[in-house]
């Protein structure tokens, strides 16, 4: 089921999908697949190119949920689906958070910021496709630490103390901890503005802490971004 907002966007967003498909997309390319609302148009369009035979591709899941898009709208997987291979032809991702000022964004709310980020950093061309209520002036969302389970204490203790984070143990509905698909635990940190305001060297200082896996602050390079309007049209960014 497609929630209010998405039904306000779908038609632009698929619009920018299709604008990505017919300019970017070639026949034999690897194309790695991001995941959300926003790719899940993405994917039902490139589906349905495939099954008009106006194309074949074959994708790498960043995720389950890509994994399903993928399989519901007929979308080969790359015979080695569980592996990145070294080089990817295309990436078509979402964004959380979008900073208008120097492009660097938030990614990780549902969970898949490890294999996003590889794939994103890993392909000859990048592409984010979001609507603009996710481009902002300033990123301001909490700040997904995907961390091992054995050093979430420990973590916890240094982004508060060094970065003055509010961090919160990602669970689910039913108070069960989140789990990603490598088996890690998420960190949930609201960090000052700040300190998030300095995209760069904070994804490079999370990092560096022990036992953090990977960080949703994402300043890799994209090649360009699609911005989906309210009124039906895109943005190419």
């Amino acid at each position: 089921m497609i929630s209010k907002h998405g039904q306000v966007y779908s038609e632009s967003l698929e619009k920018a999908a299709s604008s990505i498909v017919s300019e970017h997309l070639v026949r034999g390319f690897i194309v790695g697949l991001g995941s959300g609302f926003a790719v899940s148009r993405f994917a039902a369009v490139l589906g349905a190119a495939i099954k008009r035979k106006e194309l074949e591709v074959n994708v790498v899941p960043s995720s389950m949920q890509a994994w399903r898009l993928a399989r519901e709208n007929g979308i080969p997987l790359y015979s080695d689906s569980s592996h990145c291979p070294p080089s990817l032809d295309v990436c078509v991702d979402g964004a959380d958070e979008i900073s208008i000022a120097d492009r660097s964004m938030i990614k990780g709310g549902g969970g898949a910021l490890l294999r996003e980020k590889i794939l994103l950093s890993n392909s000859k061309l990048s592409l984010i496709l979001a609507d603009e209520s996710k481009f902002v002036t300033m990123l301001s969302r909490p700040v997904p630490l995907e961390v091992i389970q054995f050093a979430c204490l420990s973590v916890e203790k240094v982004v508060t103390e060094r970065f003055g984070a509010k961090p919160v143990l990602r669970s689910l509905e039913k108070g069960y901890p989140y789990f990603t698909e490598s088996g890690n635990v998420i960190l949930d940190c609201d960090l000052p503005q700040d300190v998030i305001g300095k995209a760069t060297s904070l994804e490079r200082e999370l990092k560096q802490i022990p036992g953090v896996v990977e960080t949703g602050i994402f300043t890799c390079k994209v090649d360009k971004f699609y911005r989906a309007r309210r009124d039906g049209q895109f943005d190419v960014l």
